[in-house]
C-alpha cells in the first residue's frame, strides 16, 4: 500500500489579505521537486482582482510569486500561465463563496497544473503544466504562499492550506 505524507499548515489559521494593503506571506517547509498544494479560498466580492501566489520566499510584487491564481475582474478564476493570465475551463466565481484550489507544482520543470472546485460542484482544470511566471523560470524551490488584493477595497480569506 503507498502512503502519502500530509503536512497541514497552520491548521486552525486563515489568512486574509485586505483591499488597499500588502501582500500577505506565509511560509511552509520548502519544496524543490514536485508536490501538490491545496487549500479554500474566499474573495469577499465578485470582480474582484484578488491573487493567492507560491513564491520561493515573501514576496511584495506580482513579480516575485511563481504560480498565481486570479480571481479575475471579469469575474472567473485564472491562473498566470508565464507571461500572460490563462484558464482552460471558464470558471466564473462569486464574492462571499468559498472555492477550493488545489496545485500540482513541478519545481524543476517550472511547471504547474491548477484545479478548482466551486461551492457544491466538482473539480474543474484551470490550467494544465502553465509555465511559471517569466520573472520566476527558475527557482530552484518554493517555500511561501501570499494573498493580496488589488483593489481598495474587499478582502481574501485563505483557509486550510495543505501541503502535500
Amino acid at each position: 500500500m503507498a502512503t502519502a505524507s500530509l503536512t497541514v499548515q497552520n491548521p486552525n489559521t486563515c489568512v486574509t489579505a485586505n483591499g488597499g494593503g500588502s501582500w500577505v506571506n506565509t511560509p511552509f517547509t520548502s519544496q524543490s521537486g514536485i508536490f501538490t498544494v491545496s487549500f479554500d479560498a474566499t474573495p469577499s466580492a465578485s470582480k474582484q482582482n484578488s491573487v493567492v501566489a507560491l513564491s520561493s520566499g515573501a514576496g511584495t510584487a506580482y513579480t516575485a510569486f511563481a504560480n498565481l491564481v486570479n480571481f479575475e475582474t471579469s469575474g472567473v478564476v485564472d491562473a498566470r500561465n508565464g507571461g500572460a493570465y490563462a484558464s482552460q475551463t471558464s470558471v466564473p466565481y462569486t464574492g462571499g463563496l468559498t472555492y477550493h484550489l488545489r496545485l500540482v507544482v513541478n519545481v524543476p520543470a517550472h511547471t504547474y497544473s491548477i484545479f478548482v472546485t466551486p461551492p457544491g460542484g466538482a473539480e474543474l482544470t484551470i490550467g494544465t503544466n502553465f509555465a511559471f511566471r517569466t520573472e520566476q523560470n527558475t527557482v530552484t524551490h518554493i517555500n511561501n504562499y501570499g494573498a493580496f488584493v488589488n483593489a481598495t477595497t474587499g478582502t481574501i480569506k485563505v483557509c486550510n492550506f495543505l501541503l502535500q
